[in-house]
């Protein structure tokens, strides 16, 4: 028996405490993982104002990106809550609306049985339990927010004294080396990842805000953001952000013609970028398989929800590197990774000559 299958055991029963531990710690964890990536998100944008504006220095980069940030979450929380006054104002215009085309599906198909009214649907919904439901999930996000802001500066607060505790902990040079390469990879993919997500998701946002402009869609700018905030989710995200707006559309138009261009449209937006623009972007700096990425989503969204999705893919790269450092699980990291190198900074394996005998 091999020393890793002799270990195999022990590495099934640590990520089975593992994978407890971030169930049972969700609550407290998920504010902690959103901080972190916040962090990283707020550091590379201080660090990039402070070299391109000579006058801005980096102590005064950090709190002016730090204010920016929360200012523009302040903002998406309120042009949120003027939507649904909005939507509200608007709700008998879409009752009428949804009472047509539910008529029309139903007749359409008439093994389904009568048709039934509103009110019936909202019978079964029961709204009262919708609304409750609702305003418990924005209680919540307020708390949660609150928790990362306090986390997002106790970090700041921390990062001026890692040096010296990183020296602390790691006398000898060369183990001190290994992991300010290990901790510079994870952050510069995570950066990286952060990036360029943000960049392509404002293209994606804009594109489809011009097709919603275009075809007339109400409420155009308030679907963009949901485009926006979407493309921070792969695929199941970008899926979401076609479908919404299509639904939309078609109860505030009756027909089905803008709501299958909306759905065309902002599919072949969202395919150009994603298999176009976005692996220029990226390089080999997120070279996770595609498996990887759909299991990713698959077990951090089963854990930890919404904010599990939105973390999925930077948790997952972040596990590989930390993965490819050690013998016992490199071979899982390179199984995990698209090109069979999980992190580019360890120096590539020299291969041995081999002999050639004459014949």
């Amino acid at each position: 028996m091999t020393k890793t299958q002799s270990n195999l055991p022990l590495h099934a029963i640590s990520a089975a405490v593992i994978i407890t531990c971030l169930i049972y710690f969700a609550d407290l964890l998920t504010p902690l993982a959103l901080a972190i990536f916040l962090w990283l998100i707020i550091d590379g944008a201080a660090r990039v104002l402070a070299a391109k504006v000579p006058f801005i220095k980096r102590r005064a980069a950090v709190p002016i990106v730090l204010l920016l940030v929360f200012l523009g979450l302040a903002f998406v929380v309120a042009f949120v809550t003027e939507y649904a006054r909005s939507f509200a104002h608007d709700i008998g215009a879409y009752r009428a609306r949804l009472e047509e085309l539910i008529t029309q599906i139903y007749a359409q198909f008439s093994f389904l049985g009568p048709a039934p009214t509103i009110g019936e649907l909202f019978d079964k919904v029961n709204p009262s339990v919708v609304l409750t439901g609702l305003g418990d999930a924005l209680r919540s996000f307020g708390a949660e927010a609150l928790f990362v802001l306090i986390y997002v500066i106790s970090l700041f607060a921390a990062q001026a004294s890692l040096p010296k505790k990183i020296i602390n902990i790691f006398p000898d040079k060369s183990d001190r080396d290994r992991v300010m390469r290990i901790s510079g990879s994870v952050a510069k993919s995570m950066e990286m990842y952060l990036w360029v997500q943000t960049v392509t998701g404002i293209m994606i946002a804009v594109a489809c805000y011009a097709v919603f402009v275009v075809l007339g869609l109400k409420n155009a700018l308030f679907w963009a953001l949901v485009t926006f905030l979407l493309s921070y989710i792969p695929v199941v995200g970008g899926l979401a952000a076609s479908v919404f707006p299509a639904l939309f559309a078609l109860i505030q138009f009756g027909t089905p013609v803008p709501a299958a261009i909306i759905l065309g449209a902002t599919q072949i937006v969202q395919f150009v970028i994603a298999n176009i623009i976005l692996p220029k972007m990226t390089g080999d700096s997120l070279n996770l398989s595609a498996i990887m990425v759909f299991l990713s989503l698959a077990f951090w969204g089963k854990i930890w929800g919404g904010p599990g999705m939105f973390l999925a893919v930077p948790l997952t790269v972040m596990m590989m590197i930390v993965m490819a450092q050690f013998q016992s699980t490199k071979s899982l990291a390179i199984m995990m990774s698209a090109n069979g190198t999980p992190d580019p900074s360890l120096p590539e394996p020299q291969q041995k000559p081999t002999r050639r005998t004459r014949p």
